[in-house]
């Protein structure tokens, strides 16, 4: 973490870790189990083995994270208050620091969600609603926000698969995106709170009844 170890640095073994840290090398095993299950290192077989520095591909961290709160049981009720609570602070970062490009990619995410999609091509609609948070995210340009964003838009990904967002449904997302972008162009950072929260409210309690009953 302190980037004194670089990817694919090895270890030193067990044996060396155990008198370094003064603990027994059960102790060391079981942390290098935990440190490879977090991605963060890669445990080798054979002449070449050992603990070796693992670089993961950051993509793959939000589907780890939500598969940790999946097990644990997370609700919807849960995420929806969380997805309020991270986005409405991440969207005041968003209109402070959003540039043209930035603006640019989210006003073409907003015109590409304009057009009403079959059922059919529900997937595909539901994919442009989930993009345009991640997008708002990576205006920030806080690499914390842009990952918890990626992690509850991989949740948003999972908990969405069986919905088909009506004509009426799309048409509110368009609009109320197309608000929430407005606002990010204008800086007004409290009307971006506020629609942003009315939205991720209104959206969750129509999946919620859509899709849990």
């Amino acid at each position: 973490m302190t980037k004194r170890l670089s990817d694919g640095d090895r270890l030193p073994p067990e044996r060396k870790l155990a008198k370094q840290f003064e603990v027994g090398r059960v102790t060391v095993r079981e942390a290098l189990r935990t440190l490879e299950t977090m991605g963060l290192i890669q445990i080798r077989m054979g002449s070449t083995g050992g603990a070796y520095v693992w670089a993961s591909d950051p993509n793959s961290m939000p589907s780890m994270i939500m598969d940790r709160l999946q097990l644990d049981g997370t609700t919807h009720d849960q995420m929806i208050e969380a997805r309020i609570g991270l986005e409405c602070a991440i969207i005041g970062s968003t209109a402070q620091h959003a540039n043209n490009q930035d603006i640019a990619k989210i006003a073409q995410n907003v015109e590409e969600s304009k057009e009403i999609l079959e059922p059919l091509r529900a997937p595909q609609a539901v994919s442009n609603m989930i993009n345009f948070h991640i997008l708002l995210a990576e205006a920030s340009h806080n690499l914390p926000y842009i990952m918890f964003v990626r992690s509850i838009m991989k949740w948003a990904s999972r908990e969405l698969t069986d919905w088909i967002p009506s004509p009426d449904e799309q048409r509110y997302s368009h609009f109320s995106h197309r608000q929430i972008l407005e606002a990010v162009q204008a800086r007004k950072t409290k009307s971006a709170e506020r629609l942003l929260r009315e939205h991720i409210q209104k959206i969750g309690i129509l999946v919620s009844k859509r899709v849990h009953q």
